[in-house]
């Protein structure tokens, strides 16, 4: 066989012929390569084959003598502090309550105030509270009484308010003169608003009676029917 080789922009070269002698040499050293690794191969696999179970058993021995070297290097609970590198070992590697509480942190800032939350179910009513202030007003009447005549004298509350008490008084210490009536009455607005008095002069001396009624704004009042002692008549 002949092989051209080409150069191009160059001068064709002759052909170069191989020696037919020189391949037949390589070939056949190819050729004993094979067939020596196959046969090496196939010697190795039936050595395998043949002393498996020895060497399984070597391989067994083998591992228990190296198990058995470990446990007596390192026996049981043998590992100290001494043999313990710092920081080697993880919070995992220790049981509960080994490792002591650190101290407390400091408090955090303080998080975002929360939204409104609903009202709260009305709450039952408290116990009644001591009575407020109360503010009083004094009304004033006088009245002149002649010697040997008997007269009434009415003090009246101002419009809206109440009597809750009144009295009466005479400038004289004559026992001849007598208080024959002192009380509450209403001058018909259906509340008592008036406090009156009625006086004997039996003296030989002219009097004056002075009537003062207590009033105030009420907060409640009982049902109560007037005196009708008729005022006019004592008068």
């Amino acid at each position: 066989m002949t092989k051209w080789t080409v150069h191009l922009g160059a001068t064709p070269l002759a052909p170069s012929r191989r020696d037919p002698a020189q391949s037949s040499d390589r070939g056949r050293s190819l050729s004993h390569k094979r067939e020596g690794g196959l046969l090496m191969l196939n010697r190795s696999s039936r050595h395998l084959r043949q002393h498996f179970v020895a060497y399984l058993a070597l391989f067994v021995a083998l591992g228990g003598t190296s198990m058995a070297a470990s446990n007596a290097l390192v026996p049981k609970n043998s590992v100290g502090t001494a043999q313990v590198i710092n920081g080697s070992l993880l919070k995992k590697d220790f049981k509960s309550g080994q490792l002591p509480r650190g101290a407390r942190g400091p408090a955090g800032p303080r998080g975002l105030a929360g939204a409104q939350g609903p009202a709260g179910p009305a709450g039952t009513g408290g116990a009644q509270g001591p009575p407020g202030p109360v503010n009083l007003t004094y009304a004033e009447n006088s009245a002149m009484v002649a010697a040997g005549a008997t007269s009434t004298v009415i003090a009246q509350c101002p419009a809206g308010l109440s009597v809750t008490g009144g009295g009466e008084f005479t400038d004289s210490n004559d026992p001849a003169v007598n208080i024959t009536a002192s009380t509450w009455d209403t001058s018909g607005s259906g509340l008592p608003d008036l406090w009156f008095a009625t006086v004997h002069n039996g003296s030989a001396s002219s009097i004056t009676l002075l009537v003062d009624a207590i009033c105030t704004h009420p907060t409640t009042i009982s049902a109560a029917a007037a005196n009708n002692l008729g005022r006019e008549a004592h008068r």
